[in-house]
C-alpha cells in the first residue's frame, strides 16, 4: 500500500488549484495617459468595437470623426487618476453625460477595477460609475447618423451599454 499524504498538504494543494483558476487581470498604469481615442466597447457578449467619441464626447460609428484626447496622469498612487482633453477643450462628466470642451472644467477619472468591466482593458470610471449608454433609440448610432450624446446608464436605455477604452495613437 502506498503511503498518503498527509491530510494538510491534501489540503493545501486544492486550494492552491482552486484559488490560481481564476487569476486576477492585470490592470495597467497607463492606460488613458499619453495621446488616443476613447473607444466604445459593449460591455456584454464578445466585447465588439461599436466606435468612439468625438472632440466634444458624442457618440460616433464614423471612425473619421473620432476625436483624439490628450490623457493626463495625477499623482503616483496606486489607483491611476487623469484628466482628458480634446481639441474641443477638457473633458468632464456632468449631470451624468460625458462632455469636452464648452468651457468645461476638466475633471479627474479613473480607472474601473476588474470584473466589473473588460477582461483585460482599461475602462474610464468617474466616482463610481462607468457604464455608459445614450438617450432614445439608444446606440450605436448607424454610420451615418448625427453622433449620440452618453451618460451614465440608468438601466431604462434602448441599445447597446458600453464602456469607454483607450485606444493609443
Amino acid at each position: 500500500m502506498r503511503p498518503q499524504p498527509p491530510l494538510l498538504l491534501l489540503s493545501l494543494l486544492t486550494t492552491t488549484t482552486t484559488t490560481t483558476a481564476h487569476p486576477t487581470t492585470p490592470r495597467s498604469t497607463t492606460g488613458f495617459t499619453g495621446r488616443g481615442q476613447l473607444r466604445t466597447l459593449w460591455n456584454e457578449g464578445d466585447h465588439a468595437d461599436l466606435g468612439c467619441l468625438t472632440p466634444a464626447g458624442l457618440w460616433t460609428t464614423d471612425n473619421a470623426h473620432c476625436g483624439t484626447f490628450t490623457g493626463t496622469a495625477l499623482g503616483t498612487s496606486s489607483l491611476p487618476t487623469f484628466t482628458l482633453t480634446s481639441a474641443a477643450g477638457p473633458c468632464r462628466i456632468y449631470g451624468g453625460r460625458f462632455t469636452c470642451g464648452g468651457g468645461d472644467a476638466g475633471v479627474e477619472f479613473g480607472i474601473w477595477p476588474f470584473p466589473n468591466s473588460i477582461p483585460g482593458k482599461d475602462c474610464l470610471r468617474y466616482g463610481q460609475y462607468g457604464l455608459m449608454a445614450s438617450s432614445g433609440e439608444g446606440g450605436p448610432p448607424a454610420v451615418g447618423d448625427p453622433a449620440l450624446e452618453v451618460h451614465f446608464v440608468s438601466y431604462s436605455e434602448q441599445g447597446k451599454y458600453v464602456w469607454l477604452t483607450w485606444a493609443a495613437v
